[in-house]
C-alpha cells in the first residue's frame, strides 16, 4: 500500500477548502449536506460529513488527503511510514502491545484505524517535544 499517491493540494485547492470550513464554521456540523453534479441535487450521507470535514480541514492546512477504509489491515512497514518511524520500533510498539496486531504467516498485519489512533494520541507529546527543542535552540544550546 503506497501512503504517497495522495496529490498535493494547490494554492486554490487550499482557499477552496478554507470557504467551505468557513461556511461550516457557523454552526454545528450538518445533518444533512447536498452538493450539485450536473444539474442534479446529490444528498451527502450523514457519516461521510464528518470525514468530509476533517478531509477539508487538513486540504485547508496544505496537507494531501487519502482514504482508507478503517476496517483495513496493514503491514508493519506500513504502518512505520504513516508514524514516520522505523519498523524496528514499530514493531516494538507491537511487542509490548501498544499496537494490536495478528500474524499472517510471517507478517505482523495492524489496524490502520489503531495506527491512527496512536498517532493522534502521540500528537500532544510530539508538539511540546518540538516546542521544547526550539526553545532550547533558541537559547543556543
Amino acid at each position: 500500500m503506497d501512503f504517497d499517491e495522495a496529490a498535493v493540494p494547490t494554492e486554490a485547492d487550499v482557499a477552496t477548502a478554507r470557504r467551505l470550513l468557513e461556511a461550516f464554521a457557523a454552526g454545528d456540523v450538518p445533518r444533512h449536506l447536498s452538493l450539485t453534479v450536473d444539474d442534479q441535487q446529490v444528498e451527502i450521507p450523514a457519516p461521510l460529513v464528518p470525514a468530509l470535514i476533517a478531509a477539508a480541514r487538513l486540504l485547508s492546512e496544505g496537507h494531501a488527503v487519502d482514504i482508507l477504509p478503517a476496517d483495513v489491515e496493514i503491514s508493519a512497514q506500513d504502518a512505520a511510514d504513516i508514524l514516520k518511524v522505523s519498523r524496528p520500533y514499530l514493531l516494538n510498539l507491537v511487542r509490548k502491545g501498544v499496537l494490536p496486531y495478528r500474524m499472517v504467516g510471517a507478517h505482523h498485519r495492524i489496524p490502520v484505524s489503531a495506527v491512527i489512533a496512536y498517532k493522534r494520541e502521540q500528537a500532544p507529546r510530539r508538539r511540546s517535544l518540538e516546542a521544547l527543542t526550539a526553545e532550547t535552540q533558541d537559547l543556543g544550546h
